[in-house]
C-alpha cells in the first residue's frame, strides 16, 4: 500500500468520524420549541417571552396562532422541571450578544502570551525571533488551525517552515514548533489534574482524576527514561540507532529537547504562561456558555472548565479537524445537566465562531505575506550565527553512540 492510499483512507476514517459524532450530535435537536403536556400532547412552536407572565407562557404555533399554556398543564421530569425543550432559534433569540461579545473580548488576548511562550522557547535555543514576528506566526498559524480543513496540522507545519526562515538553525526552529505544542498539552493535564484531584468526591468532576492522573503519569514517566542517560544508554540498541536515516537530523531534534528540559526557568515560565492563556480561553468559553442560557455560577465553574479542557485535549487528538463532531459530542454529554441540547450546539458553534474571529488577522498576515522576515540578519546576529554553525558542526559530527548515551 502506497503512502498516497494510505493517507486517503486516514481521511476517510477521519469524514467518517466526523459525520458519525455530527450525527450522534443533533438526535434531539430542534429548531422550533417543544412543549410536552400533562396528557402528552406535544405543542410544537416559538415559546414568547413575557415577563408579565408568571404562571404561564404563551406559544406562537407552527400555524402562526398564539396560545397561553398554564404552568401545571405543563408535564415536568424527575427535578419537577417544566418539560420545554428550546429549539435552535430560541437559543440564539435568547442569547445575550454583549456576553458574546465580551466572550470575544476574551479570548482575542490569548494570542499576545502564546506568541510571547514561542520567542521564549526560541530563545533557549539560541534563536531570535522578535517579538512581533513571533506574533504574526501565531496569527497566521491560528488562522491556518481554525479555518482549513486539515486542522491543527496546517498551523504547525506552517510556523516550523516559516520560522526556519528567521534563523540558518532551521532543524531546531522547526523542532520548537513541536516543543511548543508538548508544552501546552502538558499544561493541559496540569491544569485538568488540579482541578480534578481538588474536586468534592460526589462531584461528576472527580471521576476524570484517575484518567487524567494516568495520562499525566504517563508522560512524566516517559520523559524522565527519555532524559535518563542510564535509561537512553541500556534501552535503545546503539546497532539499530547506527542505521536509522537521517541521523545528523535526529541528533539536532534530539539535542534542541534535551536543551529545552536544561533551561528549567524557561520550560516553567512557558508552563506558567500557557495556564495563563488557556485560564483566559476556557473563560471565554464559559462566559459564552452562559450568554446561551446554560446554567452557570459559582458552583460548577469548575465542573465548566474541567468539561472544556476536555474538549480542547480531544481537538489534540487524532481525527476530524478542530474535533469537529467529536468535541460537540463530549459537550453534549458532559453539559447536559446545564441546558437543552439546541443550547449545547449553539452554545459550541459560538465558541468555533469566535475562535474563528479572534483568528481572522491571521487571514490578513497570510495574504500580505507579513509572517516573511525582511532580513534574517537582523533576526539572527552575526555571534549567534557563529554559535549555531559550531553547535550544527558538532552536532553532525556525533556519532550514532553518543546520541544514545549523552
Amino acid at each position: 500500500m502506497t503512502k498516497r492510499s494510505k493517507k486517503r483512507i486516514f481521511n476517510c476514517l477521519r469524514l467518517v468520524l466526523c459525520i458519525g459524532a455530527l450525527w450522534i450530535v443533533i438526535q434531539g435537536v430542534t429548531f422550533r420549541d417543544h412543549v410536552t403536556l400533562r396528557d402528552g400532547t406535544e405543542i410544537v412552536g416559538s415559546v414568547q417571552p413575557n415577563t408579565e407572565m408568571q404562571e404561564a407562557i404563551e406559544v406562537e404555533q407552527i400555524d402562526g396562532q398564539r396560545r397561553t399554556i398554564a404552568f401545571d398543564e405543563i408535564a415536568v421530569d424527575e427535578q419537577e422541571n417544566p418539560l420545554i425543550t428550546y429549539g435552535l432559534a430560541t437559543a440564539w433569540r435568547e442569547s445575550s450578544k454583549l456576553l458574546l461579545l465580551l466572550a470575544i473580548a476574551m479570548h482575542f488576548p490569548v494570542l499576545f502570551p502564546q506568541a510571547l511562550r514561542f520567542q521564549w522557547m526560541l530563545r533557549a535555543q539560541e534563536i531570535t525571533v522578535g517579538y512581533w514576528e513571533c506574533v504574526k506566526l501565531s496569527l497566521a498559524g491560528n488562522f491556518l488551525n481554525f479555518a482549513t480543513p486539515l486542522g491543527s496540522n496546517a498551523g504547525d507545519v506552517f510556523k516550523a517552515y516559516f520560522v526556519s526562515l528567521h534563523t540558518d538553525r532551521k532543524t531546531e526552529a522547526a523542532t520548537t514548533v513541536l516543543l511548543d505544542r508538548f508544552v501546552g498539552l502538558g499544561s493541559l493535564l496540569l491544569v485538568m489534574a488540579f482541578i480534578t484531584t481538588l474536586a468534592p468526591s460526589d462531584s461528576p468532576v472527580a471521576s476524570f482524576s484517575p484518567y487524567v492522573l494516568s495520562l499525566l503519569g504517563m508522560g512524566v514517566v516517559c520523559g524522565l527514561i527519555y532524559l535518563s542517560p542510564m535509561a537512553r544508554r541500556y534501552l535503545v540498541p546503539r546497532s539499530w540507532i547506527q542505521r536509522l536515516p537521517m541521523i545528523e537530523q535526529l541528533q539536532r531534534v534530539d539535542t534542541t529537547a534535551r536543551v529545552l528540559a536544561r533551561r528549567k526557568g524557561t520550560l516553567i515560565g512557558a508552563i506558567l504562561l500557557t495556564v495563563f492563556l488557556q485560564a483566559l480561553a476556557i473563560g471565554a468559553y464559559f462566559v459564552t456558555a452562559i450568554a446561551m442560557g446554560l446554567e452557570g455560577n459559582a458552583s460548577n465553574v469548575l465542573d465548566y472548565y474541567t468539561y472544556f479542557y476536555t474538549g480542547v485535549l480531544i481537538q489534540t487528538l487524532p481525527g476530524p479537524p478542530q474535533g469537529l463532531g467529536t468535541v460537540e459530542l463530549a459537550y453534549r454529554f458532559f453539559l447536559a445537566p446545564f441546558g437543552s441540547p439546541s443550547q449545547i450546539i449553539c452554545m459550541a458553534a459560538a465558541i468555533r465562531i469566535i475562535v474563528l474571529i479572534c483568528a481572522l488577522p491571521g487571514l490578513f498576515i497570510t495574504m500580505v505575506g507579513a509572517y516573511r522576515p525582511r532580513d534574517t540578519r537582523e533576526n539572527n546576529t552575526p555571534s549567534h550565527d557563529v554559535q549555531a554553525e559550531d553547535r550544527t558542526d558538532h552536532g553532525v559530527s556525533q556519532s550514532a553512540a553518543e546520541l544514545v548515551t549523552r
